[in-house]
């Protein structure tokens, strides 16, 4: 997993604490210290305050009865995302435990057969960025680092004959998630570099409908232009050109 996620535990008052020989103790806090420590137990933890996920658990019922030692516990987990957005939860958790003889042993019973019931496999899979772009077909490249797109590093190798050739790139595109830019300076040619594409709104899914525009510049020479379809440069994790400069008066 490369994100950490914050685990919260949520207590719910009950109507009453004690209803004949049973404990309601859905809004005790004891529960937050055993949950944190068993979801860092399957590998969930604190990476990074700025854009860790939240996890909540919601204490939605803890009953145990003093007088047969019966325990009942019900939960549910909500998932949200560094932007406060839910996508996922899981309601309708439980599970029951007794112990006559040590009354909390079969509330600690109840409780660890309930998280047993969380999908934790399903979080997880929330917390890990995908190897590939095409494993998350529309996860749009916000800036943020979490997408397979970002962690794509693509091989740059512009060539251009004669050397020492201004190059620069924009970005054309026919989706509406992904804007059109200017040119922007990259180096003087040769140019060798690796990185990602930090293209804003970019997905795999339409990245077919996006161009990569070369422009290479040199005083005395005509400017070329090279375009690149950025499906294919995903794919291939590598822009190679090469540009053979005609003089302006040749032309004439």
């Amino acid at each position: 997993m490369t994100r950490g996620v914050k685990v919260t535990v949520l207590p719910t008052a009950p109507f009453e604490q004690i209803t004949k020989y049973t404990h309601h103790l859905s809004g005790k806090n004891l529960f937050s210290i055993p949950t944190v420590n068993y979801a860092q137990s399957m590998g969930l933890r604190e990476i990074n305050p700025e854009n860790d996920y939240n996890l909540s658990i919601t204490i939605v019922r803890a009953d145990i009865n003093g007088f047969n030692g019966e325990s009942f516990i019900e939960l549910s987990a909500s998932l949200r995302d560094d932007n406060g957005k839910e996508i996922y939860n899981q309601g309708n958790i439980s599970a029951s435990g007794k112990n006559m003889l040590f009354i909390p042993k079969g509330l600690n019973e109840a409780y660890t057969l309930a998280l047993e019931q969380i999908d934790w496999y399903r979080i997880a899979s929330y917390l890990r960025v995908a190897q590939r772009p095409e494993e998350e077909p529309h996860k749009k490249v916000s800036g943020q680092g979490d997408t397979a797109l970002e962690q794509t590093i693509i091989r740059w190798d512009v060539q251009s004959r004669p050397q020492g050739a201004d190059l620069f790139w924009r970005v054309v595109s026919k989706t509406p998630e992904v804007k059109s830019t200017n040119n922007k300076y990259l180096n003087t040619t040769p140019y060798e570099a690796t990185k990602s594409l930090d293209i804003k709104g970019l997905d795999y899914q339409t990245s077919g409908n996006v161009r990569i525009i070369l422009r290479c510049e040199k005083d005395g020479y005509l400017p070329q232009e090279k375009e690149f379809d950025v499906r294919m440069i995903i794919d291939q994790e590598e822009i190679s050109a090469f540009f053979r400069l005609v003089k302006e008066d040749e032309t004439e």
